[in-house]
């Protein structure tokens, strides 16, 4: 699918700290989440100059860039991101304490507990169950 060149475009940007509140009071149209010492942030933005301007704000609310991410047409929602991250993290070994961080947060985002545990037993396994 080609997106026309003055078309927006959407980013997905997360940051170390919390500040959503404050935040959406300062940026205005963008959908914010923050917690467990993140806020994610997705905008629509229509030039350099907007998308700059935005990283400008949020640097002024000491907020340290952690990923930026260009959404495209067909991008996951936030429930099925955290399932990935989760995953992910488990697949690759990560430490017992970010699993466990990153199972709350899907679960936070909508994500079952048996999905959870799917997720769990596939990245450790690499079967699904």
């Amino acid at each position: 699918m080609n997106v026309p060149s003055d078309a927006p475009r959407r980013y997905r940007m997360v940051f170390r700290g919390e500040g959503g509140h404050v935040i959406a009071d300062v940026l205005g149209d963008v959908t914010i989440e923050s917690g467990h010492g993140y806020t994610c942030i997705v905008a629509a933005v229509r030039d350099q100059s907007e998308f700059y301007g935005l990283l400008d704000r949020c640097q002024d609310l000491a907020l340290l860039p952690v990923s930026i991410s260009e959404l495209g047409p067909g991008s996951l929602d936030t429930r099925s991101c955290a399932l990935i991250r989760l995953a992910g993290l488990a697949a690759r070994g990560g430490a017992a304490a970010d699993v466990q961080e990153h199972a709350r947060m899907a679960l936070q985002h909508g994500v079952s507990a048996d999905e959870v545990a799917a997720a769990l037993s596939f990245a450790v396994s690499g079967q699904i169950s």
